[in-house]
């Protein structure tokens, strides 16, 4: 994890969004006034759709409640 100043997020942005493409970091924290205010993290594979409360979710298979995968015995033990 990299920590960054504002200032540093805005005048070299393209050289962090690099580093996260290639992998070379994980997360870059910008902080200001020595806080910390946000995070640059990779994005999320385009496989996956972000629902509510941090779920991924894959779009290679669509959900449905008849699918014997998300019956009710498997999701929650009973029928």
């Amino acid at each position: 994890m990299r920590e960054i100043s504002v200032y540093e997020a805005k005048t070299q942005l393209s050289k962090y969004i690099a580093l996260l493409e290639k992998g070379q970091e994980k997360e870059i924290v910008i902080l200001k006034n020595g806080k910390r205010v946000a995070k640059l993290v990779p994005s999320i594979s385009d496989s996956f759709v972000r629902l509510g409360a941090g779920l991924l979710v894959s779009e290679a298979k669509p959900f449905t409640l008849k699918d014997p995968a998300y019956d009710t015995e498997t999701l929650f033990g009973y029928k």
